[in-house]
């Protein structure tokens, strides 16, 4: 844990260590990590090794007079000061014009230039109780430091700009304060980050009963160049109270807490030449069962990759967040959020190397691709969270000029069970933003995305290295590039959404909802969906002749609901269209279901190649389509005859020898026939009107084929019957 931050005075002595030590060497100060010490030492003689130490890592230490008091084992030193400068050479020049002029890009090579830094860490009094050192190890009662004490940060890149960053400490401690002062790693131009692993696990592996800092104050400042002058890019001013952690033990920390933080930021934007201004405030904070072990384990390549999920955070909270952020224009954005909370985020070794790439990165090698890659996937599935939510979060856009204010609320946001197998439930609740532009509305009760299983690593890691080498195999197989990266299922809800176009009307979805998954990847193999209270103005179809039509009917919105399930079961072979419903309010209620049974795997597998031999063994097994009437019937033969100029029971026996001859070319007259009856009846007592298909065995598909070549056969086959009412 970092107890304070420091800044250097150090001489260009140090300049060479220094670039190779970098901010890593901070940390250790930060941490009041101490020098080498062979014997065990305790007083004045611990604290020589404590300063030792730091001047072994790179640091300038100055102190005033230095007081012990034997009798109370306490350290008074005054007027201390721990610094830390040093120069990073030859990173990328990538200067921005901030003028909002606009830039051509220049296809010469990219510049270099360098990174000069430097810190310190001043207090007037630092107070020791009880500091002792044996084997490197350090180890104090209590540490503090006096309500002056002060930081400062500052960097300057050649040619493109630097910042500053002033702050001042109050109310600094540490009680129970046990570390171990890592050594600087040795220097290895071909691992140039992985070497640092040994010195960031004794870093994070302090010890103490407590370390707080009652108040921070920081103010910063951030300047680009231009030609030869400096312009003020960024400014702003931080404040954080009461930060607390507490109960460390070798790198598990049991408590975090930061009672309030409250931020003003401004800065420059191009297109206009002002600075906007940004103010953030949040109240109490709060992480208990910190774990750093973990992702220490994430970063070390010896560690075997593992099953078991290692808590990082066992849970966490924040409340009372409001941001106001000026967006140029007059507009202005105000977030605030009640309360965020998480648990149990943790992570899972993954078989990865990060230090190793990042090693060949910073030598200048080009990463494999598909080690890139497939490290990148491996990062990503490592983390995982159980639950994360955010409550009570409010949304408001001013625009004084347009006299514009649009508000939005929503009760609550919530990811439970995102790992590397998938995603539990991504929610939304309460949405609502009543005063949209020109009188538009939107409402929405919930709605939720989730039951989603991720596809297995093993697989895309093959794909991802078949199209390294080959990039055209895409091309080519689009389907077992599909059936490699497709989750193997996915499922939405929602409820009560409400949407006021204006012109238009209200739109309304009472409920929806849709599951998909698979046994046979990428092709789904049960399919459920699910549609309730659907309303849309009939005013909003880009269709006047469907509009006129269903005005004439008396239909002036359209509601209507809908249902879908269907599914294939492996053990059985039985695909099974289980239903298929649609109804619309003053139309009438269609329905459909089919069976087929010895559905083989093949068909899911390989639709292209073995679908139609798949579909061959297939057997059919029975079907029904149906149809209930709910007004449309009487209402539309009444306005279309009257079109027409015709009776009605003219145009219903027409409709009826229509349909009879549409089946004509099955030349078999019982089945036109029924076909005839049925039809006649319906139209003279709209009701219900069904096809059913119930041979009394399984019919292979094969036969059905074969059977068209005499479709008169089909009707006896399939024991079709066609009825009214």
């Amino acid at each position: 844990m970092y107890l304070f931050n420091v800044r250097s005075n150090c001489s260009n002595s140090y300049r060479t260590p220094l670039r190779s030590a970098g901010l890593l060497t901070v940390s250790a100060a930060i941490a009041l990590y101490a020098g080498n010490a062979a014997a065990q030492s305790k007083g004045l003689d611990a604290f020589n090794a404590y300063v030792s130490g730091l001047k072994n890592l790179g640091l300038t230490v100055e102190n005033g007079a230095i007081d012990y008091d034997g009798t109370t084992d306490t350290l008074a030193i005054s007027d201390t000061t721990l610094g830390f400068r040093g120069t990073i050479a030859d990173i990328p020049a990538d200067k921005a014009d901030m003028s909002g002029n606009d830039t051509t890009p220049k296809l010469d090579p990219p510049k270099k230039t360098d990174l000069t830094y430097e810190m310190s860490f001043s207090s007037g009094t630092m107070t020791i109780v009880g500091l002792s050192e044996d084997n490197n190890v350090f180890a104090a009662e209590s540490w503090t430091y006096s309500d002056d004490s002060s930081l400062s940060i500052s960097a300057k890149v050649k040619g493109e700009g630097r910042f500053k960053v002033d702050g001042r400490l109050a109310g600094t401690m540490a009680e129970n304060y046990r570390f171990t002062m890592p050594e600087l790693p040795a220097e290895d131009a071909k691992r140039p980050a992985s070497r640092w692993l040994p010195f960031m696990k004794t870093t994070l592996l302090a010890s103490y009963d407590e370390v707080r800092v009652d108040s921070t104050a920081l103010t910063l400042e951030a300047y680009a160049e231009e030609g030869d002058r400096e312009l003020l890019v960024a400014s702003g001013t931080m404040q954080l109270d009461g930060y607390k952690m507490a109960g460390a033990d070798n790198g598990r920390i049991e408590l975090y807490s930061l009672d309030k933080l409250s931020q003003t930021l401004q800065t420059l934007d191009a297109a206009s030449g002002q600075m906007l201004v940004q103010t953030t405030t949040q109240g109490k904070t709060v992480y208990e069962g910190v774990d750093a072990n973990p992702l220490i384990a994430l970063f070390d390549p010896s560690v075997p990759e593992k099953d078991e999920k290692l808590t990082v955070i066992r849970q966490g909270s924040a409340v009372d967040y409001v941001s106001s952020q000026e967006l140029g224009d007059g507009i202005a954005l105000k977030i605030t959020v009640d309360r965020n909370s998480l648990s149990d985020f943790t992570i899972q070794k993954r078989e990865s190397d990060i230090l190793g790439l990042l090693d060949g990165v910073f030598t200048g090698e080009t990463p494999e691709p598909q080690k890139l890659i497939t490290s990148l996937f491996q990062i990503y599935r490592s983390f995982g969270i159980a639950d994360a939510r955010v409550s009570g979060i409010g949304l408001e856009v001013t625009n004084p000029e347009e006299d514009m204010t649009v508000n939005a609320t929503i009760k609550e946001v919530a990811v439970t069970d995102f790992n590397s197998n998938g995603i539990g439930e991504m929610m939304v609740v309460g949405l609502s933003a009543p005063d949209l532009p020109e009188g538009a509305a939107v409402s929405l009760d919930w709605a939720a995305i989730g039951g989603i299983e991720f596809a297995d690593f093993d697989p895309m890691e093959a794909m991802i290295s078949t199209l390294i080498e080959n990039p055209d195999y895409g091309d080519d197989n689009p389907l077992e590039v599909v059936r490699a990266f497709m989750p193997h299922s996915f499922g939405y809800e929602l409820a009560g959404l409400k949407v006021v176009v204006p012109d238009y009307g209200l739109s309304h979805i009472g409920r929806a909802e849709m599951k998909v998954s698979t046994t046979v990847p990428p092709i789904p193999t049960s399919y459920y969906a699910k549609n309730e209270g659907i309303q849309v103005p009939v005013a909003t179809l880009d269709d006047e002749d469907m509009e006129k039509f269903l005005e004439a009917l008396g239909i002036t919105e359209i509601v209507w609901s809908d249902e879908t399930r269907l599914y294939w079961d492996e053990a059985t072979k039985e695909l099974n269209l289980e239903r298929l419903t649609f109804e619309m309010e003053g139309v009438g209620r269609a329905e459909a279901s089919v069976r087929f049974a010895n559905v083989p795997k093949a068909l899911f597998e390989d639709p292209e190649g073995q679908g139609q031999m798949a579909l061959v063994v297939a057997q059919f097994v029975e079907a029904k389509i149906s149809f209930t009437d709910d007004g449309v019937t009487e209402n539309g033969l009444a306005h279309i005859a009257g079109q027409e100029n015709i009776p009605v029971n003219v145009f219903r026996e027409a409709l009826a020898e229509q349909a009879a001859e549409a089946t004509a070319p099955i030349q078999n007259a019982a089945f036109t026939d029924m076909v005839r009856t049925a039809v006649s009846d319906f139209l003279k007592n709209p009701g219900e009107i069904s096809l059913t298909l119930t041979p009394s065995a399984p019919v292979p598909v094969a036969q059905i084929v074969g059977s068209l070549a005499a479709p008169q056969t089909l009707p006896d086959l399939l024991n079709v019957k066609v009825k009214a009412n």
